[in-house]
């Protein structure tokens, strides 16, 4: 099985694995509940609550914590690669393994809709490091905009944010960096 998102979770929670050999291979141990990501970065939800272990959602299920590079159906194989950590050294190990029947959940990355400087300038909300980076850059432009030496068309500038994007994630764009570098227009 390849990912550890929605599908993924919701099929490993009701798979009885005591009769099936299953492995489940992502970059990702845990399961996170995407739609409390703007909640994690604003504060009002913990991140470490809205997550939960890959392995507890069906203890026996095997995981390996790895990136699928290809997957080969001709030869019932996938390649993967891994971090191996040691202290302060890491390398990368590739691995193949095979399969009799593979369930591909691998989910969605982030989309830009096309829209030009979202790439660029933009914070993307899909993944735990993400609220993190998006909670202090907005705590970042609170503490910015309060400084007595700003306008009040720099502090207005400032504290203007644009949110790409619909459903429970999307992008938020700040002004001072977004704006800056590409015409408002760009993200209408």
């Amino acid at each position: 099985m390849i990912g550890s998102g929605w599908a993924s979770h919701s099929f490993v929670k009701s798979l009885d694995a005591t009769k099936y050999d299953v492995t489940l291979v992502s970059p990702r141990n845990y399961f996170l509940f995407t739609p409390m990501l703007a909640g994690a970065a604003t504060g009002t939800v913990e991140l470490r609550s809205i997550t939960e272990s890959i392995r507890e959602a069906n203890p026996d299920v095997n995981y390996l914590e790895a990136t699928v590079t290809s997957v080969k159906p001709e030869e019932k194989k996938i390649d993967c690669q891994t971090v191996v950590c040691e202290g302060a050294e890491c390398s990368i190990n590739d691995f193949e393994l095979e399969y009799d029947t593979l369930v591909y959940a691998a989910g969605a990355g982030v989309n830009t809709f096309g829209i030009k400087g979202v790439k660029e300038h933009c914070y993307f909300l899909k993944q735990v490091g993400d609220a993190a980076r998006l909670r202090e850059a907005i705590g970042n432009t609170f503490e910015r905009a309060n400084l007595p030496d700003m306008s009040e068309a720099e502090r207005i500038r400032t504290l203007t944010f644009v949110v790409v994007g619909a459903g429970p994630t999307g992008v938020t764009c700040h002004s001072q960096k977004s704006l800056n570098a590409a015409e408002p227009k760009d993200f209408t």
